[in-house]
């Protein structure tokens, strides 16, 4: 029985809440992967057996993604947007109001 394994992430605590992760869970227990622990709020590690790449081809998903949730650049967006709007409201008020 040959075993392969990989680590899903989230970049929000996605799997502090529990259905949530069941729900991600049951999605990749159609691939025959199930979890070996969770790391912390944002990271699972899942292994299945080799056998179960012969379903890949049929499943609606990437039986080797490794993220779920939101997607990096709309954090990182997000965050850079909100960053400016931090620092345009700190010079508006260093220039124009002080």
């Amino acid at each position: 029985m040959d075993l392969e394994y990989k680590t899903i992430q989230a970049q929000t605590p996605l799997f502090a809440d529990s259905k949530q992760m069941h729900a991600m869970l049951e999605e990749e227990a159609k691939a025959g992967w199930q979890m070996l622990w969770k790391e912390d709020n944002y990271k699972i590690k899942l292994q299945r057996e080799t056998s179960h790449r012969e379903n890949d081809k049929n499943l609606d998903f990437d039986a080797y993604r490794s993220t779920v949730g939101v997607s990096s650049v709309v954090t990182y967006v997000g965050t850079a947007l909100l960053t400016l709007a931090i620092v345009s409201v700190i010079l508006y008020f260093a220039i124009w109001a002080g």
